[in-house]
């Protein structure tokens, strides 16, 4: 995919140290970028990094929240759905809740059933995020990140430094785009971003560009009675999400595409949201 130009708002957050005390102090907050004709504006708190609303006008014009989501942070914290989250340190599945890295053996957190899924018990979606650049104004805005070093108690080896940065491109695109550089040991790493997008019958279009090899299709298979925005009750089948990521299980399969990070390389994950009507 092209690196899109320097775009015109924009919103980078990093992750903190996990399970630190000076983390969980962190203030968490709601934070919007909007286009300067103002139809089309996102909403993502540092909670998870989690994208929390799209607005985007229908073929009539119609503005209209268009991704599933939560009215209050505490639905973030506490619901099943990981609506907009960023999910990691390892998306999808890892087989039998192990792999061998440089000879190693490495077991996980089981997280579903016998295996691992989506960076353990306490991924990248479950803790805060430091905002390090919030612009909202201006033709030419920049963002840039001190990163933290991660540490996650799942069983993964090396510590990572990573961020994402969410922003506003084009008359109704939002790229997003994820940054994770090993510092101590190799590690497997492929962030990805959960969003899941509804009002099919209303003219709206979306196309979605990305840098990884593979693509998985959820169509809410597993959402049940789900209480979202507005006292909606989300059920199943009800939104569908395109989720870019590594293969499932590539760490144990050499002949996929590697998702193995060295110390000093960079995992990036670059997407693409391209919305029209």
């Amino acid at each position: 995919m092209a690196r899109a130009a320097l775009l015109p708002v924009a919103l980078l957050l990093c992750l903190a140290l996990a399970g630190s005390a000076d983390a969980e102090r962190k203030p968490v907050g709601f934070y919007g970028l909007k286009n300067k004709k103002g139809d089309f504006s996102i909403k993502v708190t540092n909670w998870g990094a989690t994208l929390v609303s799209v607005l985007v006008p229908d073929c009539q014009g119609n503005l209209a929240d268009v991704i599933l989501g939560y009215d209050t942070l505490g639905g973030y914290v506490n619901g099943t759905g990981s609506f907009g989250a960023t999910v990691g340190r390892v998306v999808n599945r890892i087989a039998k809740s192990r792999f061998v890295l440089d000879g190693k053996a490495y077991r996980l957190f089981r997280n579903d059933g016998n295996n691992s899924i989506h960076g353990g018990h306490r991924g990248f979606d479950k803790v805060i995020w430091t905002v390090k650049e919030y612009v909202r104004d201006g033709d030419t805005p920049y963002s840039s990140c001190e990163s933290r070093v991660v540490v996650l108690e799942a069983g993964f080896p090396g510590d990572l430094d990573v961020y994402v940065t969410y922003q506003l491109s084009g008359p109704y695109d939002l790229s997003i785009r994820m940054n994770a550089t090993a510092t101590t040991k190799a590690t497997p790493d492929a962030m990805r971003k959960v969003a899941f997008v509804r009002d099919p019958e209303s003219g709206r279009a979306l196309e979605l560009w990305a840098n990884q090899p593979g693509v998985q299709l959820y169509t809410s298979n597993w959402v049940s009675n789900e209480k979202g925005k507005a006292g909606k009750v989300y059920g199943q089948y009800g939104a569908l999400c395109l989720e870019t990521q590594a293969y499932p299980d590539a760490v144990n399969h050499p002949n996929f595409p590697s998702s193995i990070v060295r110390p000093g390389q960079v995992y990036k994950h670059d997407m693409l949201f391209k919305f029209s009507n």
